[in-house]
């Protein structure tokens, strides 16, 4: 699927999720480096011709023959420092013969975020939506929300939303997080603080 479209309809599922009224923006950046778990370079904000061109779900270049594919890209929704990274894992990337399309085991996509609601909240809101424009499953083993899973994302929606209407993003992560007396209280952070800008 196009990246945009992932973007476009996260946005729509986090608004859906959170009963909020404005649906919130979600930064795509690209291009961060790391040096022993510390970012060194911070990355750079994907613009709208980019997000068009990289697929999710296939390793692709950009435009330019060379730019950043799927598998190392990070999210951050409504101007929060709570990161959601995306993670890919194809199980016939390594192969040398290519499977019949009937037989390929589907590809992974892992949103893996920071452990605070709000980075919670987005990457179940990601995840939600590559399952469903990606016709799969959601699978949350990581962070499993109900006591019995549901991995149809359409009902999945159904079942955690939030029942009244609000605009405190943060607020209202805590709030849907808050919902499943399973998890104890996890994440005992809302959100990051706030600091300096992400990218450019």
């Amino acid at each position: 699927m196009p990246l945009d479209a992932l973007v476009a309809t996260a946005r729509e599922t986090l608004a859906r999720l959170l009963g909020l009224r404005a649906i919130p923006v979600i930064d795509v950046i690209a291009d961060r480096t790391f040096d022993q778990g510390h970012p060194v370079d911070p990355g750079r904000r994907l613009g709208a011709q980019e997000l068009g061109a990289m697929v999710v779900g296939e390793r692709v270049q950009g435009p330019s023959g060379e730019g950043p594919d799927e598998r190392d890209v990070d999210f951050y929704a409504a101007g929060s420092r709570d990161m959601v990274r995306l993670m890919m894992f194809d199980p016939h990337e390594h192969l040398d013969h290519e499977a019949p399309h009937a037989q390929r085991e589907p590809v992974e996509a892992v949103f893996s975020p920071t452990r605070t609601c709000v980075g919670v909240v987005t990457a179940a809101a990601l995840a939600l939506a590559a399952a469903g424009l990606g016709d799969g499953e959601f699978i949350d083993t990581e962070v499993p929300l109900l006591q019995k899973p549901e991995r149809d994302p359409v009902r999945m929606i159904e079942l955690t939303r939030l029942p009244d209407r609000g605009d405190d993003f943060a607020a209202r992560c805590e709030r849907f997080m808050r919902q499943f007396a399973r998890l104890n209280g996890w994440p005992r952070h809302v959100q990051l603080p706030p600091g300096p800008e992400t990218a450019d």
